[in-house]
Protein backbone atom coordinates (compact mmCIF):
# COMPACT_ATOMS: atom_id res chain seq x y z
CA UNK A 1 0.00 0.00 0.00
CA UNK A 2 1.08 3.41 -0.86
CA UNK A 3 1.64 6.00 1.93
CA UNK A 4 -1.13 7.99 2.96
CA UNK A 5 0.01 12.23 2.28
CA UNK A 6 -0.69 14.21 6.12
CA UNK A 7 -4.42 15.42 4.64
CA UNK A 8 -5.63 11.75 3.49
CA UNK A 9 -4.16 11.07 6.84
CA UNK A 10 -6.23 13.40 8.82
CA UNK A 11 -9.42 12.47 6.58
CA UNK A 12 -8.72 8.89 7.30
CA UNK A 13 -8.55 9.49 11.16
CA UNK A 14 -11.98 11.57 11.52
CA UNK A 15 -13.22 8.40 9.39
CA UNK A 16 -11.57 6.33 12.17
CA UNK A 17 -12.34 7.69 15.07
CA UNK A 18 -16.40 7.78 13.75
CA UNK A 19 -16.30 3.74 14.23
CA UNK A 20 -19.01 3.44 11.34
CA UNK A 21 -19.48 4.30 7.51
CA UNK A 22 -20.02 7.88 7.26
CA UNK A 23 -21.74 9.52 3.84
CA UNK A 24 -19.50 12.37 2.36
CA UNK A 25 -20.79 15.28 3.70
CA UNK A 26 -20.60 13.90 7.30
CA UNK A 27 -16.43 13.56 6.39
CA UNK A 28 -16.98 16.92 5.01
CA UNK A 29 -18.06 18.16 7.80
CA UNK A 30 -15.39 16.68 10.12
CA UNK A 31 -12.83 18.32 8.11
CA UNK A 32 -14.52 21.85 7.97
CA UNK A 33 -12.00 23.50 10.10
CA UNK A 34 -9.78 22.50 7.27
CA UNK A 35 -11.75 25.32 4.62
CA UNK A 36 -10.92 22.68 2.31
CA UNK A 37 -13.39 22.80 -0.82
CA UNK A 38 -16.17 19.79 -1.11
CA UNK A 39 -13.90 19.05 -4.45
CA UNK A 40 -10.52 18.96 -2.48
CA UNK A 41 -12.41 16.61 0.04
CA UNK A 42 -13.73 14.75 -2.96
CA UNK A 43 -10.05 14.05 -4.27
CA UNK A 44 -8.55 13.35 -1.11
CA UNK A 45 -11.17 10.37 -0.62
CA UNK A 46 -10.61 9.47 -4.26
CA UNK A 47 -7.19 9.09 -3.77
CA UNK A 48 -7.72 7.08 0.00
CA UNK A 49 -9.84 4.24 -1.81
CA UNK A 50 -6.86 4.01 -5.00
CA UNK A 51 -4.53 3.64 -2.50
CA UNK A 52 -6.89 1.12 -0.32
CA UNK A 53 -7.62 1.90 2.95
CA UNK A 54 -10.93 3.24 2.49
CA UNK A 55 -13.83 1.35 0.68
CA UNK A 56 -16.84 3.04 -0.96
CA UNK A 57 -20.30 1.65 -1.06
CA UNK A 58 -23.87 2.50 -2.23
CA UNK A 59 -26.98 2.46 -0.12
CA UNK A 60 -29.17 3.60 -2.26
CA UNK A 61 -28.27 7.04 -4.01
CA UNK A 62 -25.94 7.27 -1.19
CA UNK A 63 -22.60 6.50 -1.11
CA UNK A 64 -21.13 5.08 2.59
CA UNK A 65 -17.12 5.45 3.13
CA UNK A 66 -15.82 3.45 5.45
CA UNK A 67 -11.88 1.96 6.65
CA UNK A 68 -10.27 -1.26 4.40
CA UNK A 69 -7.49 -1.38 7.19
CA UNK A 70 -7.23 -0.24 10.76
CA UNK A 71 -5.24 2.07 12.93
CA UNK A 72 -3.23 -0.84 13.95
CA UNK A 73 -2.32 -0.77 10.05
CA UNK A 74 -0.32 2.40 10.60
CA UNK A 75 0.84 1.53 14.19
CA UNK A 76 2.51 -1.52 12.15
CA UNK A 77 4.02 0.81 9.45
CA UNK A 78 5.14 3.03 12.02
CA UNK A 79 7.17 0.56 13.70
CA UNK A 80 7.99 -1.23 10.30
CA UNK A 81 9.42 2.98 9.80
CA UNK A 82 11.42 2.89 12.97
CA UNK A 83 13.30 -0.68 12.19
CA UNK A 84 14.34 0.63 8.71
CA UNK A 85 15.43 4.10 9.29
CA UNK A 86 16.37 4.29 12.72
CA UNK A 87 18.01 0.56 13.60
CA UNK A 88 15.52 -0.58 15.32
CA UNK A 89 15.87 1.97 17.91
CA UNK A 90 13.17 4.37 19.39
CA UNK A 91 15.73 5.77 21.06
CA UNK A 92 17.59 7.04 17.91
CA UNK A 93 14.16 8.03 16.40
CA UNK A 94 13.66 10.62 19.46
CA UNK A 95 16.85 11.70 19.30
CA UNK A 96 16.20 12.54 15.26
CA UNK A 97 13.58 14.08 15.82
CA UNK A 98 15.54 16.34 18.53
CA UNK A 99 17.90 16.93 16.38
CA UNK A 100 15.58 18.34 13.19
CA UNK A 101 13.57 20.59 15.46
CA UNK A 102 10.57 18.54 15.29
CA UNK A 103 10.54 18.12 18.90
CA UNK A 104 11.02 20.87 21.47
CA UNK A 105 12.45 20.49 24.55
CA UNK A 106 8.53 20.95 26.02
CA UNK A 107 7.37 17.61 23.81
CA UNK A 108 10.15 15.86 25.26
CA UNK A 109 9.21 16.41 29.20
CA UNK A 110 5.83 15.84 28.09
CA UNK A 111 6.98 12.46 26.64
CA UNK A 112 9.23 11.94 29.62
CA UNK A 113 6.28 12.59 31.64
CA UNK A 114 3.85 10.32 29.49
CA UNK A 115 6.45 7.20 29.87
CA UNK A 116 6.82 7.63 33.54
CA UNK A 117 3.47 7.27 34.03
CA UNK A 118 3.02 4.28 32.02
CA UNK A 119 6.25 3.17 33.90
CA UNK A 120 4.63 3.73 37.05
CA UNK A 121 0.94 1.81 35.87
CA UNK A 122 3.32 -1.67 35.24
Amino acid sequence: MKDLSESELEIMVKIWDAGRPLRFEEIFDLVREKEWTEATVRTFILRIIKKGYLQSEKSGKISLYSPRVSRKYLDHQGKSFINKLYDDSVENFIAGLYQNNALSKQDLRELKDYLEEILQES
